[in-house]
């Protein structure tokens, strides 16, 4: 008999547990997201030297509320770009501003727009480049009503100007489609685990499902459109991982990060726990207690080292 979950609280928001909250510059500048529970802005610690200096993120300065920020760098350029959920009262909208070298902010662009009663969780981005263009990758969980759909947007910059922005569903890229898997936890998750990570001609995205525990791999292209300046995803191909038989035991989501071959599945609340796909399988799942001198980002951060120290030379997902 299949053990059946229904994680509590099904529509609340859990907070980011990774991502780009953090970038060095080529001039040695970290900038970092500071958090707050208060604040309606996204502002950024900007660290040169011993100085500190707080930035706000000027289009983010009234009272709807803007935050799950999330950074990332273009060297060519020495361009610092935010991506950001904005929540109205008519749309909840993803939103991108960037810094340039002489510190001057653009104006806020909307990368894609839902309805206001929609919930967006589980935010993430990348950049890459190709040539003079530069990508920034955004994909995020998108949940109206019953209705979960799994939402990526692709921006093209070509010589730091922007020439493009495509917003389609990802689950609809995914050409192979869901298999059914008969011995799989009966599981239920309002935002499944979701994770990108650039690749040599693009993206590969990891995403779970509102049921089960089955995970897939899906890489996407950046092709132009001919005789336009458009660029849309291409390239797709899929592959679909086994049940992990890994859930949440709380409110606390599954969360994904991956590296070529390897791809983990992990919690972290009270207790940190793990599970790892590599050569075809899941591996059973590791725990530990975390107290003041164990965090939660510290077994993170040895987490990744793993999975991308000796790395196999294949980078297709076993199915």
């Amino acid at each position: 008999m299949m053990k059946r979950l229904l994680l509590a609280g099904l529509l609340v928001l859990a907070p980011v547990a990774f991502g780009a909250s953090s970038v060095l510059t080529t001039k040695g500048i970290l900038y970092s997201v500071e958090s707050s529970d208060t604040s309606t802005s996204v502002n950024l610690m900007r660290r040169s030297g011993g100085t500190k200096t707080l930035l706000v993120v000027p289009a983010t300065v009234d009272d709807t509320r803007d935050d799950r920020a999330q950074l990332e760098y273009d060297r060519s350029a020495d361009r610092l770009y935010v991506v950001w959920i904005r929540g109205g009262a008519q749309t909840t909208d993803v939103m991108m501003s960037y810094l340039d070298p002489g510190g001057e902010w653009s104006d806020a662009e909307v990368i894609s727009s839902a309805a206001g009663l929609a919930r967006r969780d589980e935010l993430r981005t990348a950049l890459t480049r190709v040539s003079r263009t530069t990508f920034i990758h955004v994909a995020s969980w998108v949940r109206d009503g019953e209705n979960l759909s799994g939402e990526y947007s692709l921006t093209a910059f070509e010589s730091g100007r922007q020439v493009s922005t495509m917003t389609s569903n990802f689950q609809m890229l995914d050409t192979q489609g869901q298999a059914g898997y008969a011995d799989d936890l009966e599981v239920l998750t309002p935002f499944p685990a979701l994770a990108i990570s650039p690749v040599t001609d693009g993206i590969d995205i990891v995403y779970g499902y509102e049921k089960g525990t089955a995970v897939t791999r899906l890489h996407i292209t950046p092709r132009l459109e001919p005789n336009a300046r458009l660029w849309r995803p291409g390239g797709k191909t899929a592959g679909s991982m086994p049940p992990a038989h890994f859930a949440a035991t709380s409110t606390t989501p599954v969360k994904a990060l991956f590296s070529r071959d390897r791809v983990v599945l992990y919690t972290s609340d009270s207790v940190f726990r793990f599970v790892v796909f590599e050569k075809g399988a899941w591996s059973e799942a590791t725990e530990f207690t975390l107290d003041e001198k164990l965090t939660g980002d510290a077994l993170l951060n040895q987490v990744r080292r793993f999975i991308e120290d000796t790395q196999p030379d294949e980078t297709s997902v076993t199915q």
